[in-house]
This record gives structure tokens, C-alpha cells and sequence, in this order.
């Protein structure tokens, strides 16, 4: 979104804005300037609904939170509005397309009602021979015409082509952030645009699998990031093997990696998390010199699944909180988070 705002009614906003900041967790960066400033200036009702609630329960905002308002309220009132374009342009194009075949149709049957009101009059008396000409040099100038527009068809149909070209660079350009450039996962944003993008999507009976690679500030500082990317690389390639359906992975940051199940139970979400686990353990990495490195990968994996209220970041923190389990436990392993303590006191 381009700002219309002056020098100084801009300077007035920031001040506004950074006060607005100042009380929360969140850190003074561009994406929490971003939520702010837009807040402060009046420009996102959405956003400052959202945002109104918030503070209204008191609540200090987190970076998680903040990034959160941001993908919903700014990055994807922009992602919307660049759909919307694309869609306006194709139609655009597309019904330029249609009125130039059209209009081609129609110079034809003109010019073969021409050609046959020539013949008509040759026909007739030699009187008629002036008409003739005449008609004549209207039926040349038709059939140009009728070139002319042949043309015009054809430049339209590769301009189409070429707009869908474009769109598609624009489609890859959109989503690259959000996808994690080492792995090709999604990242944290892109899971939960996703998510959003579900219709009629809740998290009632979803599993999320919290994963993380066991000691890998060890592999980085004993074989170097070279080794650490490879590493990272490999177990973006594992979690990929193991999805079906509608299944989702990413990379949430650092060596932290989660998966999206829907429809699966606690029981099988463990049994596909232990083969994951199983497969990570076989992994042979190798250095860039052709050398393996030697030294077993293991994965700490923590599953929960989602019940009534839920949201992506409490889901997901009580994976981690199994993950933190699997850990205290020996590493290597998985671990199975409880259900949430209001819903079983409701439920007894």
C-alpha cells in the first residue's frame, strides 16, 4: 500500500504510533511499525477492530501476535488486492479477445453480402456498371479491414499469453516469502495464510507435530553452517515424504519445523511422527569434499491435536510443550501432549 501522507502529518502519526508500541512485548521493527502506523493514521478498520479488543482485555501484544495482525490485516489485504488485478486484467483481456473475433465475424458476413450484391448487379443492365465499381472498391476496402482486425485477433491472443506469463511470475514472486529459502517449506506466515485460506477451517481434531533437530547448534559448531543447511535440507526432505492429502510442513525458524495434519488422531499423528523420527536416524550426510559426515540425526518430536478454542499459536504451543518433553526425556523421541486441563475439567 503506497501512504499518501506528508512529511509532517507522517511525523505526527509515528509519534502517535510509537506510543501506541511502547507498552508491548513486540520489538520496534518494520512489521510492528507497519500494524501501528496504519492503526494510528485511521487507515485499516479491520486491523484497528482487532486491535481495539485486544487492548481493551489489556492484553501486550508479542512479535507472534503483531506478525499475526500483519499477515491478516496488511500483507493479506494486499495478497487480495493483487488477486483481485490479476482477475480484473484477465477478464480484461479476455473480453478484448472476444470483440475482436467479433467484430473479424462481422466484416466477414459484410463482405460476403458485399460480394454477392456484386454479383447481382452484374446481372443487370449495363447501366449498372458504375455501381458495380463502386461496390467493388467498398468490398476491397472490407477485406483489408478484415485483414487488419485477423491481425489485431492474433496480437490480442499472444498478448494474452503473454499477460499469463507475467501473472505467473507475479503468483511466484507473491509466495516466495512465504517459503523458507533453504528448504522450500513454507515458513510461519505461509502455514497461516494457508490455514486462513481453508474455507470453513477449525483446528477441532487437527494434529500439529512440533519437530526439531536434536543438538544441531553441535552439528553447526563442529561441522560447520555448510553441514547445517545440508542437515536442514534433509529433514525438509523427510517431512515432504511423509505428507498426503491435505497435509502441510514448514519451516517455523532455526532447526524448528512443524507439520499440519488434518484428520489424522493422536494415535496415528505419533505413528507417522516415530517414522519420521526412524527415517531421520538412517540419514547419511555428506560434506562438500564427497566425505560423509558420520554422526547420527535425531529428531525430538512433540504432537498435539487440536480441541475446541484452539488457535494456531496455542495448538502449537502445546506441541512445543511436548517437544520440551521429548527433550527433558533423552531427545530422540516422541511426546504426546495432554489434553487441555479446562476442557477436561468441563468435560468431568
Amino acid at each position: 500500500m503506497r501512504y499518501q501522507h506528508s512529511r509532517e502529518e507522517s511525523a505526527e502519526i509515528l509519534r502517535r504510533a510509537l506510543q501506541l508500541m511502547s507498552p508491548h512485548r513486540a520489538g520496534y521493527h518494520p512489521v510492528s511499525y507497519a500494524v501501528w502506523y496504519e492503526h494510528a493514521a485511521d487507515l485499516n478498520p479491520g486491523l484497528t477492530q482487532e486491535l481495539d479488543k485486544l487492548l481493551a482485555c489489556e492484553t501486550l501484544l508479542s512479535d507472534t501476535e503483531i506478525c499475526r495482525l500483519h499477515a491478516l490485516h496488511i500483507a493479506g489485504r494486499d495478497v487480495q488486492a493483487f488477486e483481485l488485478a490479476q482477475s480484473q486484467l484477465r477478464e480484461v483481456l479476455g473480453e478484448s479477445e472476444k470483440q475482436a473475433a467479433h467484430a473479424e465475424r462481422t466484416v466477414k458476413r459484410f463482405t460476403v453480402r458485399l460480394d454477392d450484391a456484386i454479383q447481382e448487379a452484374r446481372q443487370q443492365e449495363e447501366t449498372a456498371v458504375a455501381l458495380v465499381e463502386k461496390v467493388s472498391r467498398v468490398l476491397a476496402e472490407a477485406s483489408q479491414l478484415q485483414a487488419v482486425l485477423g491481425v489485431l485477433h492474433q496480437q490480442l491472443t499472444r498478448q494474452r499469453q503473454e499477460v499469463d506469463h507475467v501473472m505467473e511470475r507475479l503468483e511466484r514472486a507473491q509466495t516466495e516469502p512465504l517459503r523458507d529459502p533453504l528448504t522450500g517449506l513454507k515458513n510461519l506466515h505461509g502455514l497461516r495464510r494457508a490455514l486462513e485460506a481453508r474455507e470453513g477451517f477449525e483446528l477441532v481434531g487437527v494434529a500439529f507435530l512440533a519437530v526439531d533437530v536434536d543438538y544441531f547448534k553441535r552439528v553447526n559448531d563442529t561441522h560447520g553452517h555448510v553441514i547445517g543447511d545440508k542437515v536442514l535440507a534433509k529433514v525438509a526432505e523427510i517431512l515432504r515424504e511423509h505428507l498426503t492429502g491435505e497435509d502441510m510442513a514448514a519451516r517455523l525458524g532455526g532447526d524448528e519445523f512443524a507439520m499440519f495434519l488434518p484428520g489424522k488422531s493422536l494415535d496415528a499423528a505419533a505413528q507417522l511422527a516415530d517414522k519420521i523420527r526412524t527415517s531421520a536416524t538412517r540419514t547419511v550426510i555428506t560434506r562438500p569434499d564427497g566425505m560423509q559426515y558420520v554422526g547420527a540425526v535425531t529428531l525430538s518430536i512433540g504432537v498435539a491435536i487440536g480441541e475446541p478454542g484452539d488457535t494456531l499459536e496455542s495448538l502449537r504451543h502445546r506441541a512445543d510443550e511436548a517437544l520440551y518433553d521429548a527433550k527433558d526425556a533423552g531427545r530422540n523421541r516422541i511426546a504426546l501432549a495432554p489434553a487441555n486441563a479446562a476442557d477436561s475439567s468441563a468435560a468431568s
